[in-house]
C-alpha cells in the first residue's frame, strides 16, 4: 500500500481511521503553533522585533572599525545586538538591552598617535567629538553620532584596565552603544 492511498477519502465520503489519525495530528500541530505565535506577540507586544529594526544602529557603530590603529592587535571584538532582557525577571522592568560594538587591541603606538588617529578617523565617520579626558591610566575619548530621529549612539576609547606598560604595547578598550528601539530594560 503506498502513502498516497492512506489519506484518501474512501468512496462513502468519510475518512478512514488513518486519514483521521493524520487530520488529528496535524491539527494538534496548528493549534500548538498558534499558542506559540500568541505566547511570542504577548511577551513583547507592540514592540519590534529585535528592538533595532533594520539593523540601523549595529550599522552605525559598525563604523568605528575605521578608528582601530591599522597596527593594533584585536585581542577581543564583542557585537551585542538587542535582547530582550529584565532586571532579575522583575515585572515592570523588561525591555531591550542596548546595541554594542567593542574592541580590546594593543597598539605599540604611543597614546598621544592612537587618539589623533581615532579623532581623525572617527571625524571622517560622521562622529562628533564630545571630550577628551585623561586619568592615571592614560587618555579616553567620548564621541557621539545621530543613528536616527532623536537615537544618539556614543563611542568611548580608553586606556584599558590592564594599563600602559613601558615593556609591552598600550592596551585599549573601544566601546561603541546606542539606545534600543522601543522599550528599554531598566530596573536594576
Amino acid at each position: 500500500m503506498r502513502k498516497q492511498e492512506l489519506v484518501r477519502t474512501p468512496p462513502g465520503g468519510k475518512p478512514g481511521r488513518k486519514a483521521r489519525a493524520w487530520l488529528a495530528g496535524g491539527l494538534a500541530v496548528a493549534v500548538a503553533g498558534a499558542a506559540i505565535v500568541a505566547t511570542l506577540a504577548f511577551r513583547h507586544p507592540g514592540v519590534d522585533p529585535g528592538g533595532d529594526p533594520g539593523g540601523v544602529r549595529q550599522r552605525t557603530l559598525r563604523t568605528i572599525s575605521v578608528a582601530v590603529p591599522s597596527d593594533a592587535k584585536v585581542q577581543s571584538r564583542s557585537v551585542g545586538r538587542p535582547l530582550w532582557d529584565s532586571c532579575d525577571g522583575r515585572p515592570g522592568t523588561q525591555g531591550w538591552s542596548d546595541v554594542v560594538d567593542a574592541y580590546q587591541f594593543t597598539s605599540a603606538r604611543s597614546a598621544a598617535t592612537v587618539v589623533a588617529g581615532a579623532k581623525a578617523s572617527m571625524k571622517v565617520a560622521g562622529w562628533k567629538l564630545k571630550s577628551t579626558s585623561a586619568s592615571p591610566l592614560g587618555p579616553s575619548v567620548v564621541w557621539t553620532k545621530t543613528v536616527s530621529d532623536n537615537v544618539v549612539a556614543q563611542a568611548m576609547l580608553a586606556v584599558g584596565t590592564r594599563g600602559p606598560s613601558r615593556h609591552s604595547p598600550s592596551y585599549w578598550d573601544f566601546v561603541a552603544s546606542a539606545p534600543p528601539a522601543g522599550t528599554r530594560a531598566s530596573g536594576c
